[in-house]
């Protein structure tokens, strides 16, 4: 049976069984009834037929909105849709065990029944960590989108991979996402939050370390600690000791009451990072946090992304440039090229899509290449390559020999033959015919 879980609004927390018919508003007689004063009387219509489930507006005031989108007929509702009523979110959840749900009742019935209600969850149990983006635009002066009609969802609890070039969109969305810049169409909910109208309640719930670490080089760690924990608006006996605790976390103690202007770029990078856990957020941003790293401050790095997710349930949205960095920590993996998510999934499942071992031959004379591809066809189906012929074999590493031997015959000098297993420059190689390790600079 399904359910419609309330995650945003002032009944957030509630669970209702989906069987039949449901009605959602204000008025006593709705089967889910919300206190929020943005909701009609009789807002929406939810109806579950079997497998499947449908929203209808029922003439409402300010209307209502299916993953974003406002809904002018029965909307299909895919498992786990959004379903937006003034200020109240709902989610369609479908085959799940409804044994377990809890009740909606009336603020009335509520309030006189509060006695004999078992203790509401503790408020973390309540709250949603995800990301959800729904056709995500932002368009800059002269009409140049930098983000395009961009769909993606980060679940609560993993790391998500958010790869592409530099240019391709990466920090524009972002900025968008963690309200630092203003969403040109499109729809974002972080933690459940409009990034529109919900600002401030965004950036209550979640951690930001961008490209650029925004550090005072007069100040020493400590004192940026304070400051942080003061703008984040911690009380005041506690600054020392999580202070203290951030810095230890990310092995600064030793240089604490240093002046950052003096500290290495890693350094930076990692009281930057502590900074953004002050205010202990559900969803940590972090943009390229290892760009310019050497290999060990970036392991380092990458140890505590991974246990702040594993161990703590912190939901990251990890952005960059190195395909290693996405392999190796993200749970998922979007690749984003001139503002438009080109693929998505786990790292495996888009390196499957490749399957086969590719082979990459450097002519040594560049006009040999039309050639070569002739003679190179007989191996595999052609892929893009961005320095010579590649094939992606109909079989394994045991051809190499039959391919040397057959650009021999025909005649032609190679500068270079190398076989690539799938990786995720495949992926982007296919979906976009550009090499993104080429675009790293």
């Amino acid at each position: 049976m399904a359910e419609l879980r309330v995650i945003q609004g002032p009944d957030a927390g509630h669970v209702a069984p989906l069987s039949g018919a449901i009605v959602v508003g204000r008025d006593p007689g709705c089967e889910l009834v919300v206190g929020d004063d943005q909701v009609s009387r009789r807002h929406v219509r939810v109806v579950s037929d079997g497998g499947s489930a449908t929203a209808e507006d029922l003439g409402s005031t300010n209307g209502t909105y299916v993953d974003g989108r406002l809904a002018t007929g029965a909307e299909a509702l895919r498992p786990g849709a959004r379903i937006q009523v003034g200020d109240t979110l709902i989610e369609y959840a479908a085959d799940v065990d409804t044994t377990r749900a809890r009740p909606i009742v009336s603020a009335f019935e509520q309030q006189t029944r509060a006695e004999t209600l078992p203790p509401a969850p503790p408020e973390a149990e309540k709250k949603w960590n995800g990301i959800e983006v729904y056709g995500l635009i932002r368009e800059f002066k002269g009409g140049f989108r930098a983000v395009n009609e961009l769909y993606l969802r980060v679940h609560p609890g993993e790391i998500y991979g958010f790869l592409g070039p530099n240019g391709a969109g990466k920090s524009t969305t972002v900025h968008m996402l963690t309200t630092l810049l203003p969403v040109s169409g499109g729809t974002a909910h972080v933690a459940g939050y409009d990034v529109a109208t919900n600002a401030a309640d965004v950036r209550a719930t979640i951690g930001v370390a961008l490209q650029e670490a925004s550090l005072d080089p007069l100040l020493n760690a400590y004192e940026h600690m304070e400051l942080q924990c003061s703008m984040q608006r911690l009380p005041k006996k506690e600054w020392k000791s999580r202070g203290e605790e951030l810095i230890e976390r990310v092995t600064l103690t030793e240089a604490a009451d240093r002046r950052v202007g003096g500290y290495s770029g890693g350094m930076k990078r990692r009281l930057d990072l502590a900074l953004a856990l002050v205010n202990r957020p559900r969803i940590l941003f972090l943009d390229e946090p290892t760009t310019g790293l050497d290999p060990k401050t970036r392991n380092d790095l990458w140890e505590e992304v991974a246990r702040l997710a594993k161990e703590e349930g912190v939901t990251v949205f990890l952005t960059t440039q190195y395909l290693e960095e996405a392999d190796q920590l993200a749970d998922r993996v979007g690749i984003i090229d001139r503002g438009e998510l080109v693929a998505e999934g786990t790292p495996d499942e888009l390196k499957a899509e490749i399957g086969r071992p590719t082979a990459e031959v450097t002519p040594r004379v560049e006009g040999d290449a039309p050639a070569m591809a002739e003679v190179l066809k007989r191996f595999g189906e052609a892929t893009p390559s961005a320095r010579g012929v590649a094939v992606r074999l109909h079989g394994g590493a045991d051809v190499l020999p039959d391919i040397v031997r057959a650009l021999d015959g025909a005649g032609l000098q190679m500068e270079n033959l190398e076989l690539h297993a799938p990786s995720l420059d495949d992926v982007f190689l296919m979906q976009t015919g550009r090499s993104l390790e080429e675009h790293q600079a």
